[in-house]
């Protein structure tokens, strides 16, 4: 493999490393904006010079060192400079009058509204300043919440409530998505709270947004309801709000979550239609008329659709494509990656950070690279046109799994098994629905013809629907993973890119560099188990729905049962936290219980060498003989007595108030105990004592 010459014909691939590892250097330093600005054009200037200069082929390294370094220092300056702006001090965290401009729909809850917000002009101390920051908004429902709009303006007096970081050391981490996109704090408003102040809809992406709510519209008209809306508004127009919960999950579980994300291969279907309208056209001015009108289509859609990431994204490139057409240019399909992925980076330098972004793109990566090499190792004669077309679609998501496989370790609680399956379904039947709903929107004005399509449609839709489900519920359908590092993450790249490459090269440094590679990846895992065989640990994580403590000792893991709410987030919380522990086997304490390592009696607890106390619900009032110090005392749910009700004589080393303690109860048991040791989940998140 000659790297000099995939570099050579692919230029922006070259520029694109550098580019980033200056936005990622950003993430840990800073510096003066004199040299942000001044740094990139000495870098660049430089090399200018070095290649006018002719330097003898001897020197010819220093030309591309200083182009590693100019592109560095670009990506490292325009990261610098596109921060978001910070909270004022004096309103951060103390209730001000805002004003501000509704982003995007609102997305209705069964009891509230959430909606991004964008700060236009703080009041503070009697004086409105300009400023522009984006919050995202709780908004109880009411008849002025519901006929929110994107684009309007209201005014709420407020405090600004700062992101979370994340309360347990697993699981998905909200504040850090957040923050990825834009969003620097949170407000809760009642009614009464806000008021709109401008009815009238501003912003050209807002009114595309409003658009797309008219489109719903239309597809609600022609009889389609439920999951099957769902489906079918969220593949073309990308609105996501009318597909259940559990439907999503079925999608993950089946590894084709990929289709309720409007994304590359979903314009692509819109792209492949559009050159199938324009094929009547004909001539080199009608040749170069249809390119313009493709991409100023593709353009119209990715604002219908929002302008999401993904859409963003997969317009770009093939906005470059049709542009290559165009010129009458074959372009690199790597170039063509690299110069809109770099393109997307200088205007967002966060985006690199974002698991969609990465995803996409080493999904298309793999694809190109990998799909045909699948395709050959099983020949298939060309007239069995369908079994080669299905061989072909499973190396589409053999090779996009292959590649994603990293990303997918480190984002992800669970890995599909069989994706290969369900891409042989929601492939084509993706692009059955897309076509069918852009057929139904196009009829919409013909009432009676919109009622057949619809109908067809709606079909269509709870087939696929049914399809990927049983596929999610086969045995074994996910492998659950462990939480991994960035730097594991980074060795399992390298495993598979070493691989590769040795297979096509068979340069034995490739195999060898592969297997450090996979060294790397598996010591943390075998140090942190040799670490957990011995382990024993107290943890009480944060949990709004269920009292959840752990005790764990070694692979085990023993929980006290007292689950009252949601049975399955609390079955994920159980998951996590074993997967985090690398705990094998999980046993239920019930209230009475005198257990091999567990001893439980009327809220009183013994593990190994510590004691304590739980009050819940069920504990009454009782006394204590004589004083005694305990090590812990749980609070949790509705508890059965009041804090001034425990005995004076029992003592508590750590008092621990877990996160579905009302707050106005946790303030009781807090001041009850000020003189103690006090954790409250809520506010400080999970609690972990290592016992030994």
């Amino acid at each position: 493999m000659n790297i000099n010459g995939f570099l050579d014909k692919n230029p922006f691939v070259r520029i694109l490393f550098p580019f980033a590892l200056g936005i990622i250097l950003n993430n840990y330093t800073t510096a003066p904006s004199a040299v942000c600005v001044v740094l990139p054009i000495v870098f660049l200037l430089a090399a200018w010079f070095v290649y006018k200069k002719n330097i003898s082929f001897r020197y010819r390294w220093m030309m591309g060192l200083l182009l590693f370094a100019g592109a560095g220092a670009l990506g490292f300056s325009i990261a610098q400079f596109s921060s978001p702006p910070v909270i004022p001090h004096d309103a951060n965290n103390r209730k001000c009058s805002y004003r501000a401009s509704v982003i995007n729909h609102p997305t209705e809850g069964e009891k509230a509204l959430k909606v991004d917000l964008k700060i236009e002009a703080v009041n503070i101390i009697d004086s409105w300043r300009e400023f522009d920051a984006k919050i995202v908004a709780t908004i109880m429902k009411d008849s002025a919440a519901s006929c929110l709009k994107a684009g309007q303006t209201i005014e709420f007096s407020s405090r600004i409530d700062s992101l979370d970081m994340p309360k347990n050391p697993f699981g998905f981490d909200y504040s850090q998505y957040l923050q990825l996109n834009g969003v620097q704090g949170s407000i809760f408003l009642n009614p009464g709270e806000w008021k709109l102040v401008d009815g009238s809809v501003h912003g050209l992406k807002q009114h595309a947004l409003n658009a797309r709510q008219t489109l719903v519209g239309l597809l609600e008209k022609a009889g389609l309801e439920g999951n099957e809306l769902g489906l079918a508004s969220t593949l073309v127009l990308g609105y996501k709000s009318s597909i259940d919960a559990e439907v999503k999950q079925s999608y993950m579980n089946a590894g084709a979550m990929h289709v309720l994300a409007v994304s590359g291969m979903h314009v692509g279907i819109v792209c492949a239609v559009l050159e199938l309208l324009m094929m009547a056209l004909g001539g080199n001015l009608a040749f170069r008329l249809k390119r313009v009108l493709i991409i100023l289509l593709l353009w119209t859609y990715a604002f219908i659709t929002g302008l999401s990431p993904s859409v963003l994204r997969a317009t770009v490139m093939f906005t470059f494509v049709e542009l290559g057409r165009l010129i009458r240019r074959e372009m690199s399909i790597y170039n063509t990656l690299a110069a809109s992925a770099f393109l997307l980076l200088a205007i967002n330098p966060d985006m690199l950070f974002k698991a969609g972004f990465q995803l996409s793109y080493a999904a298309v990566v793999g694809i190109v690279t990998l799909q045909p090499r699948i395709v050959r190792l099983i020949k298939i004669n060309h007239k069995r046109r369908v079994l080669r077309y299905l061989w072909e679609l499973t190396a589409v998501s053999v090779a996009a799994q292959i590649a994603t496989l990293p990303f997918c370790l480190y984002y992800f609680e669970r890995t599909p098994v069989y994706f290969w399956l369900s891409n042989i379904i929601v492939s084509p039947g993706a692009a059955v629905m897309i076509g069918l709903t852009m057929l139904l929107l196009a009829v919409s004005p013909i009432s009676v013809a919109a009622k057949c399509v619809g109908v067809v449609t709606s079909w269509v839709a709870k087939s696929m629907n049914h399809w990927v489900t049983i596929i999610a519920n086969l045995p074994g359908s996910t492998i659950e993973n462990s939480y991994i590092s960035v730097y594991q993450s980074l060795a399992v790249a390298g495993v598979i890119v070493g691989l590769l490459v040795w297979l096509r090269t068979r340069r034995c440094n490739w195999l060898m560099g592969s297997l450090a590679a996979l060294l790397v990846y598996i010591t943390p895992f075998s140090l942190k188990a040799l670490q957990n065989s011995t382990a024993q640990a107290l943890c009480v994580w944060y949990s709004p729905r269920n009292a959840m403590a752990q005790f764990v000792e070694g692979n085990r893991s023993f929980w006290f049962k007292n689950i009252v709410g949601d049975n399955r987030q609390a079955g994920l919380m159980v998951k996590g936290a074993n997967i985090f522990w690398k705990s094998s086997r999980s046993e239920f304490v019930a209230p009475d219980n005198f257990g091999e390592r567990v001893i439980s009696r009327n809220g009183f607890f013994v593990f190994d060498s510590v004691c304590g106390l739980m009050v819940s619900a069920q504990t009454s009032p009782f006394r204590f003989a004589k004083p005694d110090t305990l090590d812990f005392l749980i609070v949790s749910g509705d508890p059965g007595i009041r804090a001034r009700q425990i005995p004076h004589n029992l003592k508590f080393r750590k008092v621990i108030i877990d996160a579905t303690v009302k707050p106005w109860v946790a303030k009781d048991w807090e001041r009850a105990f000020a003189k103690s040791d006090i954790h409250n989940i809520r506010k400080d998140g999970a609690y972990i004592c290592r016992l030994q």
